[in-house]
């Protein structure tokens, strides 16, 4: 009974109020129709681009005003009871434009005859138990919404959608932890001011934002609990259009990495799009940001003296943030940096063990610091760069083979290690070798292919050379190679070891090194020299063909001859990696309608990446390991794939893992007809020419590949 009569009591209270209202309310109520609540001055617009930058509070703050006057009260009636509602209640027409200020109260949710309102202009529930907020289209003239101090988790998708007079929502100090994508959109063309600060959020999807195509006065998502930016929806930016400016806070909270290549992806380049955040003001300050290899390319940017002194103007230094870690660089700032060198990443996939690797972007290169590591053999693998530095100092490391990663090599410190023999094969391996160190080793005989590094800077001082007729071209070397370091220190022994002399006093009289003068011996040497020359000749000119063909039919027979069985556990994960270019899309096509079914029937275990990718997995990286991985690597040749840089470098580690160094075999497919020329690798070029691959659209093709595959 006394519920019912404090019911009773305040039902008639708020009619006697709207009694009230209405007295007042006739005397202006043509006035107040005739009165707008937002009013905004025409001639209120920036004149450039750069103006709307560093005015951006101007015209934020002074161009628009809000005549609460015009509108009219409608009030809430409510009760705190459990399970009771609550609904809007006015006795003017519901056409009027309304006000709502109902704070520091008990509503759980909006009440449910909102739409029977739809002029609400301005909304305000601050201070109540509010848990969800429902989707306000109906409310169509809404231009403020205040709901901070509320208990709203998840921000549904759709709730502002048709809200095109929205201007700011509030939502400050609630304990929102989801922001569904779809929420803020560019379609709402007023909205200039999005307060979140206070609440749960773990993440935030930059597009709500950086997507609207209008000014924005404050974004602000301060002092919550924020890890990452992302992108989810992988917005791209029109360079026709214009985009902000604004402001946005993303101080106080727990951001560390940049994460660049997300932003190349919405700027498209990463240039465009930091020449756009120019002009507006990011704060991110008080994160504990780690500065590393991933900031590198923003610093690199705003290094530019154009760039950063039209930041400095716009916005002075607030874009700029302050690196928490590494220790280094603890206090610095991260985007206006004096040296870029101090950016850098230590990568830890395919390091090898008590090894540093760190990739150095200002430099362009990964330095792998391996001196004193405890090595017996070089690396299988290492981290994919174009250019590697490499030290291996002070190590055991008794033989430098060839190795796929060698082509990449800029600069190789292989000094105080139990060196005694150097592939045959390096010099032509190593296209980029700039520095070769060798020095106090053991090596005995150098392959004559080492004359090849032309331009590559190399120490071979302290050695055991021996001296010999075979030796003797180190002499002529010598006088052709400037580079050549320490050569005081370069020195041979004869064969028992009784004399030390250097390379560059070397002379063939000191071995008896001359030839019969004999008429006889001159002619035979003269057909062998005319054979040798065309043999030579032959070989130049066919040498790729010989060399594939030596891989291809040769060298699995001598290692199925020599090679002890391997384990059980040693095999290889795959039957069959699938070579595509899984961008293009008839490539594509073609494996899902000819490869797949025939995998399948012959239960073949094979990796397709666009099928057996792991999502977030860096691609490069596992193609790389499951091309390692497989007894044979079918490749699908097309133009599309040869335009590819990426595929090309899959192609040819296919060639030198399976076929060169005899590891399992390359079949490829030929799906459409090309100019072998665009084959970058000679090596696959010759494979063409010797007819070894199978026509696509051949009757026999999976016959061809099974004959191929039983070759293994």
């Amino acid at each position: 009974m006394m519920y019912q009569f404090r019911l009773f009591i305040a039902r008639v209270l708020v009619f006697i109020l709207l009694i009230i209202q209405d007295s007042n309310f006739l005397l202006s109520l043509a006035m107040r129709q005739s009165q707008d609540f937002v009013s905004c001055q025409p001639e209120c617009s920036p004149l450039s681009r750069i103006d709307e930058g560093i005015n951006l509070d101007k015209y934020c703050d002074d161009c628009c005003t809000y005549n609460y006057s015009a509108l009219n009260r409608l009030y809430v009636n409510e009760s705190c009871e459990i399970n009771s509602t609550s609904y809007f209640l006015s006795n003017m027409s519901h056409d009027s434009n309304f006000e709502v200020k109902h704070r520091h109260s008990c509503l759980t949710s909006i009440p449910g005859n909102i739409c029977n309102f739809p002029r609400i202009q301005h909304l305000d529930l601050r201070h109540n138990k509010i848990t969800q907020l429902p989707k306000l289209s109906c409310v169509r003239e809404l231009v403020i919404l205040r709901l901070s101090n509320n208990q709203i988790q998840v921000l549904r998708a759709g709730i502002f959608d048709g809200l095109t007079k929205l201007r700011q929502v509030y939502l400050l100090r609630n304990r929102i932890h989801t922001i569904e994508m779809g929420v803020f959109h560019d379609e709402l063309k007023e909205l200039n001011v999005i307060n979140l600060r206070e609440n749960d959020l773990t993440e935030v999807d930059v597009v709500w934002v950086l997507g609207m195509t209008h000014m924005i006065c404050l974004a602000d998502v301060r002092t919550n609990k924020i890890t990452k930016l992302t992108n989810k929806s992988n917005f791209t930016m029109d360079p026709s259009k214009k985009y902000g400016p604004g402001v946005i806070y993303l101080h106080n909270n727990e951001l560390r990495i940049l994460d660049t290549q997300m932003l190349d992806a919405i700027g498209n380049p990463l240039a465009s799009l930091l020449s756009n955040l120019l002009y507006w003001r990011l704060v991110l300050i008080r994160n504990p940001w780690h500065c590393d290899c991933r900031i590198h390319p923003v610093a690199k940017l705003y290094s530019g003296t154009a760039l950063r002194t039209l930041m400095a103007s716009v916005n002075g230094s607030s874009n700029d943030f302050i690196c928490n870690t590494p220790p280094n660089l603890r206090g610095q700032r991260g985007l206006i940096h004096q040296n870029l060198s101090d950016f850098v990443c230590n990568i830890t996939d395919f390091c090898p063990s008590g090894c540093l690797c760190q990739e150095q972007p200002e430099a362009d290169r990964m330095v792998i610091n391996c001196q004193n590591a405890g090595l017996a053999e070089m690396p299988k693998r290492l981290p994919f760069h174009e250019k590697l530095f490499l030290n291996f100092q002070n190590n055991s490391i008794g033989i430098l083979p060839e190795l796929p990663y060698m082509v990449r090599i800029v600069h190789l410190d292989i000094s105080d290690n139990n060196l005694t023999n150097i592939s045959s094969e390096l010099a032509s391996s190593a296209d980029k070798l700039k520095y070769l160190n060798l020095a106090n080793n053991r090596l005995k005989y150098l392959p004559e292919t080492i004359q090849k590094l032309l331009p590559t800077e190399i120490d071979l001082s302290n050695n055991m050379l021996i001296c010999s007729c075979d030796t003797l071209w180190l002499n002529d070397w010598f006088e052709s190679k400037p580079h050549i370091k320490n050569r005081s220190n370069i020195t041979c022994s004869t064969a028992n070891g009784d004399q030390k002399i250097t390379i560059d006093n070397l002379q063939s009289d000191e071995f008896n090194c001359r030839g019969s003068n004999s008429e006889t011996i001159r002619i035979v040497l003269g057909i062998f020299s005319s054979l040798a020359i065309l043999l030579t000749i032959g070989i130049i000119r066919f040498r790729f063909e010989i060399m594939a063909s030596y891989h291809i039919y040769i060298l699995p027979k001598m290692k199925l001859k020599w090679t002890p069985e391997v384990p059980e556990n040693k095999l290889e994960q795959h039957d069959i990696f699938v070579l595509v270019n899984d961008e293009h899309a008839p490539d594509r096509l073609w494996v899902i309608e000819n490869l797949i079914p025939y995998f399948d029937q012959n239960f073949i275990k094979s990796y397709i990446s666009f099928r057996d990718g792991i999502i977030g997995e860096v691609t490069a990286h596992a193609n790389m390991t499951n091309i390692h991985n497989s007894r044979t690597v079918l490749a699908v040749i097309s133009k599309s794939l040869l335009d590819d840089p990426l595929k090309r470098f899959e192609l040819k580690e296919s060639y030198c893992h399976k076929i060169k160094q005899g590891n399992g075999q390359l079949v490829l497919i030929k799906r459409e007809e090309f100019d072998p020329a665009l084959v970058n690798n000679r090596h696959i070029q010759a494979m063409f020419r010797l007819k070894q691959f199978i026509n696509a659209d051949d009757v026999d093709l999976t016959e061809k590949i099974s004959l191929q595959i039983d070759r293994v």
